[in-house]
Parts: C-alpha cells; sequence; structure tokens
C-alpha cells in the first residue's frame, strides 16, 4: 500500500543515507508533514490513537545540530493492529518466556 507522507505525522519509517538499499536498523517517526521525504523512505507502520500525542510531545525534545534528541525517547512497548500477514504467527514477549524459565527451574529443583 502506498502511504503518503503529507499526513499530519506518526508514520513510523526506515532511516537510510540516501543511497539505494541503504535502509539499516534505524527508524524515524515524522511529527507533521513531510512531503520532502516522499518516496525515499520504506514506510512500515503508523502510531495510531491517543498515543499519537506522545509522539508530538517529541517535538519539544531539545536537539542537536542534526536535529537528533539530546536524549533520544525509548519506546517501551508495541502493538500491532492491523497484521497484514495471516500466516504469521507474533513472538510472544520476554515476560512470557521469562516465566516459562522460573517454572523449569522450579521443577528441577524438587
Amino acid at each position: 500500500a502506498v502511504v503518503s507522507t503529507q499526513s499530519t505525522g506518526g508514520l513510523v519509517a526506515m532511516a537510510n543515507n540516501g543511497s539505494p538499499d541503504s535502509n539499516g536498523s534505524q527508524f524515524f517517526v515524522t511529527l507533521g508533514e513531510t512531503p520532502e521525504l516522499q518516496q525515499k523512505h520504506t514506510i512500515f507502520g503508523k502510531v495510531s490513537g491517543n498515543t499519537i500525542f506522545n509522539v508530538l510531545r517529541m517535538a519539544e525534545l531539545e536537539v542537536d545540530s542534526n536535529e537528533r534528541p539530546l536524549e533520544p525517547p525509548m519506546i517501551n512497548r508495541t502493538e500491532v493492529l492491523n497484521n497484514p500477514f495471516d500466516d504469521i504467527q507474533p513472538r510472544k514477549s520476554r515476560h512470557v518466556k521469562t516465566e516459562k524459565k522460573e517454572k523449569k527451574k522450579k521443577s528441577q529443583m524438587k
């Protein structure tokens, strides 16, 4: 699907250095309209609901000369609201894995 970068913000896209196939593990979240980014970055998500207000607060962060936050915000949790890939099952959270390890340890101690 083609997503327009003319939206009001909250788009999540892969960062790149401007050359083809240079998308890495870094991403950015738009804070407003970004027509200059049209067809230059892979958009893979959108912040929705009331969470968009947290994204808009990022505009208030102190930044360096490259417009990068001096104290980058942290993403604590994500939730997929619309998964277009019915055949791919989401990973279980680390919390669930930790609980299983603890149960296994307790059963080994008996």
